[in-house]
């Protein structure tokens, strides 16, 4: 769902399902914003040592899908769940499945990088 311009400046929470329940999940403020964007380039910037696995390397091959079938998808779960702090984990990891913590993360997201968009905006608006 699209946010307003007013959800954006009244800190309005985005909605997330999970396990068929519906979560608010409440913006960051700048200072956790800034160390969950941290913890974001961490956990992201290993993916790149995997991108050249092959079958050649069977142990790399190995270590390769093990960090993209299992070590990323818990990494993402630990991102949310530390953007979306005052959700209880352990109540939804035992209802929720992987899409809807996929879905629900693709929110959160969107919803972190407001600054993002307005820079694409304004860099869109400079160009001729």
């Amino acid at each position: 769902m699209e946010r307003t311009e007013e959800d954006k400046l009244t800190q309005s929470p985005i909605t997330v399902s999970l396990g068929g329940r519906d979560y608010q999940v409440r913006p960051l403020v700048i200072r956790e914003s800034r160390e969950w964007r941290k913890q974001l380039i961490k956990a992201f910037a290993q993916l790149p040592q995997y991108i050249n696995a092959t079958t050649d390397e069977p142990e790399g091959f190995t270590k390769a899908l093990n960090a993209m079938l299992v070590e990323m998808p818990d990494m993402v779960t630990d991102l949310f769940f530390s953007y979306a702090k005052e959700l209880i984990r352990e109540e939804i990891e035992g209802v929720a499945t992987d899409a809807e913590l996929s879905k629900a993360f693709e929110e959160v997201m969107a919803f972190a990088f407001p600054l993002a968009q307005t820079l694409t905006k304004v860099l869109g608006k400079a160009s001729p």
